[in-house]
């Protein structure tokens, strides 16, 4: 995978963006998120192949500001999909057969959601690539900065229905952290926010990057929240 000459910029020495670009340019082939693809009741994630099934390479964006009050993109997910139907997510999606490589899926997929142009873009790295079981695709996050000041917007409204620029310290905030508690028996890292519930594959990410990045607190695993109905990902038309 490659990183475009024009999308990689300098971050500042000793900020929590640059401390999170040394990490995942460091990273290994393995994760290392609390929740992450372990085995059990957290098992949202696994490495072996599905069954029966033909696993798809996915790409989505950690687009992270690079201000003095760095927030992240999400979105929300339009109820009417038949996968992560209402779900909170990063933008993102399938790799194309005119992507040069999953770099350049993420920042086409950015800007056909939310409407941010690629040269905006600063692209730190990449996080080894997760298999989420539940839609056969082999996930694989890239990590970029950007000044913040593009509009984003909803480009795609049957796959979008929210843009959400969320301050890392809002994530990082203990009162803000969870474990949720799907039906099935899941429990993983979860984010209640006043507006959102970030839970599964997008909150072991941001739990990750949080602590990559050094904006991480103590907070209590103990609290253990059901995962709202809306959230669940069963789409409308299921």
């Amino acid at each position: 995978m490659t990183i475009p000459e024009q999308a990689v910029g300098v971050l500042r020495p000793g900020s929590h963006l640059d401390r999170l670009a040394r990490a995942v340019q460091t990273a290994g082939s393995a994760r290392n998120a609390t929740g992450g693809a372990a085995g059990g009741a957290d098992a949202l994630v696994r490495r072996s192949p599905v069954p029966g099934g033909q696993i798809r390479r996915s790409a989505v964006l950690a687009l992270i500001s690079d201000t003095d009050r760095p927030d992240i993109v999400l979105t929300r997910r339009n109820p009417h999909l038949h996968h992560h139907a209402g779900q909170v997510s990063l933008p993102g999606g399938r790799a194309e057969p005119q992507d040069a490589d999953l770099v350049a899926t993420a920042l086409r997929e950015a800007h056909e959601e939310v409407g941010v142009p690629a040269s905006a873009v600063r692209v730190i790295g990449a996080l080894p690539a997760t298999l989420v079981a539940v839609s056969s695709s082999d996930v694989t996050t890239v990590v970029a900065s950007w000044d913040g000041s593009a509009p984003l917007g909803i480009v795609d409204p049957g796959e979008v229905a929210g843009i959400r620029r969320v301050p890392m310290t809002e994530l990082a905030d203990p009162q803000n952290r969870v474990r949720a508690r799907h039906p099935s028996g899941f429990r993983g890292p979860a984010f209640v926010l006043p507006d959102l519930f970030v839970w599964g594959f997008t909150a072991q990410l941001l739990d990750e990057i949080l602590e990559r990045g050094g904006w991480a607190r103590a907070w209590d695993p103990r609290r253990l929240v059901d995962i709202p109905a809306d959230y669940l990902g069963r789409g409308l038309n299921s």
